[in-house]
Order: structure tokens, then sequence, then C-alpha cells
């Protein structure tokens, strides 16, 4: 399928460059402001076209993308009362970039279905800077069909990951974060510790980062650990992590190091620049 309208929802840090890179691969995409204007601004720039709101989004897009922040956001601008499902046709794709538990993902596909509208579950993975060079790598569930129907635009943002039917992605994405996450908590605590042991925590880095216990956290380690991006980053770790206990307990596993994880002091880690 070629000439797709793509309806993009979500324009915030992740979902403004994605949605510009669609737009550099010369694809339409129709948009809607939501609490701020200037991403809509830029990327009119670029030939976004801008709609009142998710509804006309869904009424004139053949694929629907929608990458907020949690379930309570992806409600709304789905589901609610000017929510893009509503005015979708029958045979439109929705494609879901948010990260949800497998069973609200699930849910929401059988409410989609029931509608005539494909869903992809497609959380990403990369952070900002993926976003911006277009190295995502977007954990896809659901019809082969549909992800050969939008294949262009999907490679716009990264490499494609096929990992089955509709909830499998988000699956996917809550380990993916729960092992990133848990590798910050233990980096911290060690930090503490060498720092209680007289060693400054920057030589210690460079000891992480050039032997075993090195990953893209450490690597990364100061892009996301900044005052201006580390508040938000610790809001999306708590949620993530408590969406994944969630999905834990459907199915009854214990995951110890998990809820460890989930159950620290968060709260006190994100005032850590204040």
């Amino acid at each position: 399928m070629t000439g797709l309208k793509i309806g993009f929802i979500g324009l915030g840090e992740m979902g403004k460059p994605m949605a510009g890179r669609i737009l550099d691969g010369g694809h339409t995409v129709i948009s809607c402001a939501n609490r701020r204007r200037a991403a809509i601004e830029e990327l009119a720039t670029k030939g976004l076209i801008e709609v009142e709101n998710p509804g006309e989004v869904g009424a004139q897009a053949d694929v629907v993308i929608s990458i907020v922040t949690d379930d309570t956001q992806t409600d709304a601008v789905l589901r609610g009362a000017e929510g893009a499902m509503a005015a979708m046709s029958a045979d439109d794709i929705l494609i879901v970039m948010s990260t949800h538990t497998p069973g609200y993902i699930r849910e929401l596909g059988k409410e989609a279905a029931d509608l005539g509208i494909v869903l992809l579950d497609c959380p990403v993975s990369g952070g900002a800077m993926g976003a911006e060079q277009g190295t995502l790598a977007l954990l896809t569930g659901g019809s082969k069909d549909a992800v050969e129907k939008c294949r262009a635009a999907l490679e716009c943002m990264g490499h494609i990951i096929y990992l089955g039917d509709v909830g499998m992605a988000q699956v996917a994405k809550l380990a993916n974060n729960a092992i990133a996450f848990t590798h910050s908590a233990l980096i911290m605590e060690m930090q503490d510790f060498v720092k209680s042991q007289g060693m400054d925590a920057e030589a210690f880095m460079e000891v992480l980062n050039t032997s075993t216990g090195k990953s893209f956290v450490s690597e990364n380690w100061g892009v996301f650990h900044q005052p201006d991006i580390w508040p938000h980053m610790v809001d999306l770790i708590v949620k993530d992590l408590a969406q994944a206990v969630v999905a834990a307990d459907e199915i009854s596993a214990p995951m110890p190091l998990l809820r460890l994880t989930e159950a620290m002091d968060w709260d006190t880690i994100k005032r850590e620049f204040d």
C-alpha cells in the first residue's frame, strides 16, 4: 500500500522527532496540538497538516500512530469523546507506540477489531536520541500484513522487530525496561558505595564503562542523568516498573528483583537535583 496518510498523536520528546522522520521520508502526516503548540508549528514547516483533535486525525488518516504517556492519555486520545478510534474507517491501522501492560493492549486490540480496525502493538526503545536519529527499535506485535502495509513509514523511525501476536511487543518492552531500570538503580547504589569508600564517582564510571559491568545505561549515564531530564525519566521508570509488576501479577510470576526495584524510594531519587 502506498500513499498512506499517517495520523500522529503525541508530539512530545519522542513523538516530535519520530513524526519529523516520517515527514522527511516523504509521507503525509496529520496531527493535532495537545499541551503545547511548539511541536506542531515546527513540524508544519516540514509539511505537517494540523487538525482540531484526535477524532479528526482518525477521520483523515489511513494509519494512526499514538505515542502518549500512559493508559489515561491513551484512553483519552483513542477512546474518548473526540478520540481517534470512533472516527477511523474499517481496515484502517492503529499503531500504539506507548508502553502498556499486555492485558491493556490486548483489550484495546479487541475493541479496535470490533470496529474493523487493525491494531499493531509497537512500543519503541532507544530514547530521544534514537528518535532523532531514526534508529529506534520498533518492537512490533500483530498482523504481519499490517506491518508490511506500514513498513515504509515505520522504517523512517527505526528497525522493526516482529514478535508475534498483539501483546508480545509490550511483554518485550516491559522486560527490557525492567532490566535497564534495575541496572540504573544498581549503578546509583554502587556509586554511593564507592563514594563511601573514598572513591570518586566519575572514576568509578570510567572503570564500569571499560569493564564487564558496562551497558547502554552506564554508557549513556550522562545523557539521562541531568537536572532537566532526570525527573521525567524517573516518572517513566516508576510507571513502567509498576506496569511490569501488574503484568507479573497477571501470571503469578514471582519476579523478586523486579519487585525490589519497583519498591525503591523513587521520589527521593527524583529529588536528587532539587
